[in-house]
Parts: structure tokens; sequence; C-alpha cells
């Protein structure tokens, strides 16, 4: 992660929103020299609202293991067979 004083992203601020939102950079704002803030994308907190909303599910974790485990195996319907069986 990427470190900017406070002044200086007062100074680039167009300039870094647009790298934290186009190459999805992170930036930690100091105050002071000590971090204060963080910046990052609208798309990665969306992504990490959601994935703490799937696991706040009980039992998520065990069914995340579980299908992996039918994975493996090959105990799976592949999309293209699940569309022909639905007329999808």
């Amino acid at each position: 992660m990427n470190t900017v004083a406070i002044s200086d992203l007062r100074s680039n601020l167009p300039t870094l929103i647009q790298q934290v939102s186009e190459d999805l950079k992170r930036l930690i704002v100091t105050v002071g020299g000590k971090p204060k803030a963080a910046i990052i994308s609208l798309d990665e907190l969306e992504s990490l609202e959601e994935t703490a909303e799937v696991l706040s599910f009980p039992d998520i974790i065990e069914t995340i293991k579980k299908s992996k485990r039918q994975i493996k195996k090959g105990e799976f319907i592949s999309i293209g067979d699940l569309k022909k069986k639905y007329c999808l």
C-alpha cells in the first residue's frame, strides 16, 4: 500500500483518485506522519462489503469447503448442461 501525507493528498487529489479508481491502488493517508485513513476504489469497497455479507452467514465457510470438494471430485453440472436441461 502506498502512503501519502495529507498535504500531498490535497495537492494531488485528482491524480491520486484516478490511480485509486483505475489502477486499484490503495492509499494510506498520514497526518503528522501517522496513518489516519485509507482510500480505496468504490469497486473494491463494494467487493469487501459483499464478501463480509456472505461471510456473515453461519455455515457459509463449511458450505464453500464442501463445494470445493465436490468440484475436485467432478460432482457438478457444467453451465452448458444446466442450460440444456432447463432450455436456457
